[in-house]
């Protein structure tokens, strides 16, 4: 990452370990491994029942962030975790020295395709529109990589597979000319879009129609006492420092209801 105040670059993982360190020193627990499955509130007490144990809180803080959404292509099911991805970070070192393809226009799409562009051959970007969503100095950055080529107005349509079973290559097909063809590559990274994780939770808060949880104020949900932070929530900008930033409004937010 190279957009977290502080650090001309980190990665995701380096930054995740250095707050959890800090935050054990200042006296939190975490557990890891529980997946949430209810919660609902008993006696002025909320109840997060995990698969395993229960909880007990007098406020609940919901930061589930969100998941990479699917192309839903034919091919794509297929080929999920062998040639299709979704993590740069975490796969992309199988292909070192090879050819990628990433799918978007967003800051996910860029800043992952700038990471693989360190070690892989080629990284052919492929975007829907005929201009890049993402911020401007991902935008920027491209035209400095040699190894990195762009394709715009191209839909993604199938991911081709070969009779051995392996990934031949991504059919698209150009928006504006209708013509459809097959861009080569060893393997494809996708990133078209984020939904949240908020599956645990629904009929319990407030979401809009895409499945994001509402908020006001100090980061309040619709029900007293739990609050919503980062990519699970409306309005969120899918970058770190914001979600941080929104960590920080949800706990003045809880300080304010544990007062009252």
């Amino acid at each position: 990452m190279e957009n977290y105040p502080g650090f001309t670059s980190i990665s995701g993982p380096a930054l995740m370990d250095k707050m959890e360190e800090q935050a054990r020193v200042y006296g939190a627990t975490i557990k890891t491994g529980e997946e949430v499955v209810s919660i609902e509130k008993i006696d002025n007490l909320f109840n997060v029942r995990t698969k395993t144990n229960l909880f007990l809180g007098r406020s609940v803080v919901l930061s589930t962030g969100s998941t990479y959404e699917k192309l839903n292509i034919p091919g794509e099911s297929e080929l999920l975790g062998a040639s299709v991805h979704f993590c740069a970070t975490c796969d992309g070192a199988f292909y070192r020295d090879r050819e990628v393809i990433v799918i978007g226009g967003g800051n996910s799409a860029l800043e992952e395709g700038i990471f693989l562009s360190g070690f892989t051959k080629k990284v052919k970007i492929v975007n829907r529109r005929a201009t890049f969503k993402a911020s401007q100095t991902y935008i920027d950055k491209l035209p400095e990589l040699d190894n990195v080529e762009t394709h715009y107005n191209k839909d993604a349509i199938a991911l081709d597979i070969d009779p051995d079973g392996k990934f031949a290559g991504l059919r698209v097909k150009d928006s504006i000319t209708g013509e459809e063809e097959v861009i080569t590559a060893d393997g494809v990274f996708i990133f078209v879009g984020l939904k949240p994780n908020n599956a645990s939770f629904k009929g319990l808060v407030e979401m809009n129609e895409r499945g994001f949880i509402t908020t006001t104020g100090l980061a309040k949900t619709s029900i007293n006492g739990i609050f919503a932070a980062g990519d699970n929530r409306e309005g969120a900008i899918a970058q770190v420092a914001a979600a941080t930033g929104e960590g920080v409004l949800a706990s003045y937010g809880l300080r304010e209801f544990l007062k009252n």
